[in-house]
């Protein structure tokens, strides 16, 4: 098959400690921007 074809991006999940809570927030490797807006809480 010639041309190209789509494929899908790559998502990283970042982790860090803020203020003693965990926390995380997903990366586009792919396009080279943040999927969530702001870093997100783990509950757990």
């Amino acid at each position: 098959m010639d041309g190209i074809m789509p494929l899908a991006d790559v998502i990283v999940v970042k982790t860090r400690f803020y203020n003693g809570k965990p926390q995380f927030r997903r990366w586009n490797e792919t396009q080279g921007y943040w999927v969530d807006p702001y870093w997100i809480d783990m509950v757990g």
